[in-house]
């Protein structure tokens, strides 16, 4: 199969965001990974995650945007840029 020329491969993009998610999400505490995976994995609303572990919807908001400052933070800071 030929290349074309600055035709982005499609795959070793979407592996290679697939690995920053990865590390992103490595800088979480359990129970914040967890919410991140529920909401966007998953696609739970933020009621049903404060249902589902046990805290409010508003703890479950505060800890989500917390929680992706956290990751876009490691993400911005890995040297493989």
């Amino acid at each position: 199969m030929s290349r074309i020329p600055g035709v982005i491969d499609v795959n070793y993009r979407h592996a290679e965001e697939r690995t920053l998610l990865r590390d992103g999400l490595a800088t979480l505490a359990e129970r914040e990974r967890l919410i991140v995976m529920l909401r966007f994995s998953e696609g739970l609303t933020q009621r049903e995650i404060a249902e589902r572990i046990g805290i409010s919807q508003m703890h479950v908001s505060r800890l989500l945007c917390r929680s992706i400052d956290q990751m876009r933070a490691a993400i911005a800071a890995d040297p493989a840029d």
